[in-house]
């Protein structure tokens, strides 16, 4: 008897989570629901009762019908929950309160250097979260947890930033544990790859399928992979990284012990590196692309070489996983359109299935606050997952 109370108990919280994530990405009615679950009417009024009660789910009005009683509309209610992302770069550190909706509802900066100590670092951002969460009114109790992102790679099962390229301070730094200290929160500590395709999958494009690959392209190449709607970690939380793949066995070496990586090749500061040796004007991405597109011959003979490398990436990784689309994020997302088409063209003559279909090749939607909206989603993602909850004090 007792082990069909625990799995009777078990069965239900799994309901609960499945509904859950119905209602996180779509506005339903409780008939809905069972049709998609494949749940009873009974079951799911149960669950969904009770996630009213909680304070989870409203009832925002009705949908037309043509005939009996209109369905009544569920909805997250989005004073019900939230989380505090933190994202560290190797420029600045942003934090903010984001609710269950994935709303942004506070979003400010901290200041930080690279030329202090990283626990001096950490006291000024727990300090400023402090005050955040307060000048907020933010219920402390409603506060599922504190998400962080940095650059990889990270442990993230000790909480550990391990030694990511042009990040010495934080080297080594179990950042999860300190913000322990002070907070009566779970933590979580993510690479900034993955947080961002985590938001990408409840929140941008991502939404529109259940696996697909995010390349981030800015000061390196990330990867963040989403397989039939979960995030791909490999075993030991290291199975994402495309930019420390060889493109060129015999290239350069790369900051990871490997040769000729994707990263060294196509990471924004390895592009500009290789046009100042025909021209030292151009500062950044945004300039390479704007001279480009007037017609400069140097900066769009640099964006076919960055597409190029780029391709290759995305195209041995779906001839391994043939997911359902690649989404681009990063400093690439500015005026993106040449360097979209290039890439498209490129792909769709070389990769393995170009006769069967033709893959998606699309730019993020999340363009504003999306380091800190993605350090949220971390705690969210826990939330939804059933792993995280609220707590009474900070």
């Amino acid at each position: 008897m007792k082990n069909n109370a625990t799995n009777s108990a078990f069965m239900k919280l799994c309901n609960r989570r499945l509904i859950l994530n119905i209602v996180r990405k779509k506005v339903v009615s409780r008939a809905e629901l069972a049709r998609m679950t494949g749940l009873t009417r009974a079951a799911v009024t149960l669950i969904v009762d009770e996630l009213i009660k909680d304070g989870i789910i409203n009832e925002i009005g009705t949908a037309e019908a043509n005939y009996g009683r209109k369905p009544v509309l569920l909805d997250l209610d989005p004073n019900s929950l939230y989380a505090v992302g933190v994202s560290i770069t190797r420029y600045d550190c942003t934090i903010g309160i984001m609710n269950i909706k994935g709303e942004l509802i506070e979003k400010r900066k901290v200041n930080i250097s690279s030329s202090i100590d990283a626990y001096m670092n950490i006291n000024a951002i727990m300090k400023d979260v402090q005050i955040m969460i307060e000048d907020s009114a933010v219920p402390v109790g409603k506060i599922s947890g504190i998400g962080i992102n940095t650059p990889g790679p990270v442990d993230i099962h000790t909480g550990t930033i391990l030694a990511p390229p042009n990040f010495n301070i934080w080297h080594g730094v179990n950042i999860v544990s300190e913000f322990k200290k002070d907070y009566d929160l779970q933590v979580y500590l993510e690479n900034n790859s993955a947080s961002l395709a985590l938001a990408e999958k409840n929140y941008g494009r991502g939404l529109e399928y259940q696996s697909f690959m995010l390349l981030v392209v800015d000061t390196g190449i990330g990867t963040g992979l989403i397989i039939n709607d979960n995030l791909y970690r490999g075993v030991g939380g290291f199975g994402s990284e495309l930019g420390h793949t060889s493109v060129d066995i015999n290239g350069k070496p790369c900051s990871c012990g490997n040769r000729g990586c994707l990263e060294v090749f196509a990471s924004i500061p390895s592009l500009l590196e290789n046009v100042h040796r025909s021209d030292k004007t151009i500062k950044t991405w945004n300039e390479l692309i704007d001279r480009a597109l007037t017609g400069d011959e140097t900066c769009r003979k640099a964006v076919e070489n960055e597409a190029l490398y780029l391709s290759a990436g995305i195209v041995n990784a779906m001839n391994i996983l043939e997911l359902e689309a690649v989404i681009l994020t990063g400093d690439i997302q500015y005026k993106p359109e040449l360097l979209l088409d290039l890439i498209r063209n490129k792909v769709e003559s070389i990769a393995i299935n170009r006769h069967i279909r033709k893959l998606p090749i699309m730019i993020s939607s999340i363009v504003k606050d999306s380091e800190v909206i993605s350090a949220a989603s971390i705690v969210l993602e826990k939330y939804f997952m059933g792993d995280a909850g609220t707590h009474s004090s900070v």
